[in-house]
């Protein structure tokens, strides 16, 4: 059973109310991607449904291998999709779309990639890496195309004359702003951010944050904020979908998730947090999370809300007896 249709409007991805009814810009549903054909086919993603609702911070979590990053692909189009439906403002825009439908959509849904030292072109200026999807968009007069470069940079932090400069001149966040005004440039509605601090020095990585969360009080973007650290999370996002083998086992408010987590793998993650402490660091108990301790083969798994707009992936007898006394 899909996640978002078993408990009706808001399913997994949050409950909507009369009182504070909320815009459903994206929405995925038992969304499916597999690498490969026949005995080498490999499902990286299982049956995902999720809704991000317009101006929000929607968070993708897990480890590395998870399928979070492949999830943040197939909306954007790189990876296609083996089963399942991508709406984006009620539109389709998996499988094959219109022409006109595919330019609003790399138009309207930017990416900012992980690593800032690989995703730029080392050859070109920085002129050109932060215009070239705006001119294969609409044709604009030098004196335009040139300006909106400027603004970019300048929304980013960045000195206009950077323009005239190439990639390896940077340091590692200069190159990552770069990356953002490349999004930013294109007037977009919605941002997947894949894990765009991981590379960064742990100096620079709460400047970078915080220009995202100001860029997004200025500009009204929402964000699909992908990450593999909880305490990032925290920080910077409204709600949070646990990815695990390809498929969400729980998903909440960032504040509920993190105060009220039942699943094991979320418990696992969050005793990988480091603990600014050192004593408490030193004394801590890393949890490990084995699949084993499910019986899904008799009883498998469904949707569960166990608290409000809180769900689990479970079966009956684990939310009846509590996941912790397993």
């Amino acid at each position: 059973m899909s996640p978002d249709t078993k408990n009706g409007a808001g399913g997994p991805a949050g409950t909507k109310t009369k009182e504070q009814p909320r815009e459903v810009l994206l929405e995925v549903q038992d969304l499916h991607v597999t690498f490969g054909k026949g005995k080498k086919a490999f499902e990286a993603v299982r049956g995902v449904s999720f809704q991000v609702y317009r101006g929000e911070t929607f968070g993708i979590v897990g480890e590395s291998g998870s399928g979070k990053t492949t999830i943040g692909r197939a909306i954007m189009r790189i990876h296609p999709t083996s089963g399942g439906s991508i709406y984006y403002k009620g539109e389709k825009i998996n499988g094959k779309i219109g022409r006109e439908l595919d330019r609003r959509i790399l138009k309207e849904i930017q990416m900012i990639f992980q690593d800032p030292m690989a995703s730029l072109n080392e050859r070109a200026k920085v002129d050109y890496i932060v215009s070239e999807g705006l001119m294969n968009q609409q044709k604009l007069s030098e004196e335009e195309r040139l300006r909106r470069v400027r603004q970019a940079l300048s929304d980013v932090g960045l000195l206009p004359e950077f323009a005239s400069r190439f990639p390896h001149e940077f340091s590692g966040g200069q190159r990552q702003r770069i990356g953002i005004a490349r999004a930013l440039i294109m007037e977009p509605e919605c941002i997947i951010a894949d894990e765009p601090i991981s590379a960064l020095d742990v100096s620079i990585r709460a400047q970078v944050l915080n220009l995202l969360a100001n860029l997004q009080n200025t500009k009204n973007i929402t964000y699909i904020f992908i990450a593999h650290d909880l305490s990032v999370m925290r920080y910077f996002t409204d709600r949070i979908a646990v990815v695990h083998k390809g498929r969400i086992v729980e998903l909440g408010e960032t504040e509920e998730l993190i105060a009220h987590a039942v699943h094991p793998y979320t418990r696992a993650l969050q005793s990988a947090i480091p603990m600014p402490d050192p004593a408490h660091e030193r004394t801590k108990k890393l949890t490990v999370y084995d699949p084993s301790i499910h019986d899904y083969d008799v009883n498998p798994p469904t949707w569960q809300e166990i608290r409000p707009g809180h769900f689990v992936l479970a079966n009956d007898r684990e939310v009846r007896e509590g996941f912790g006394r397993m």
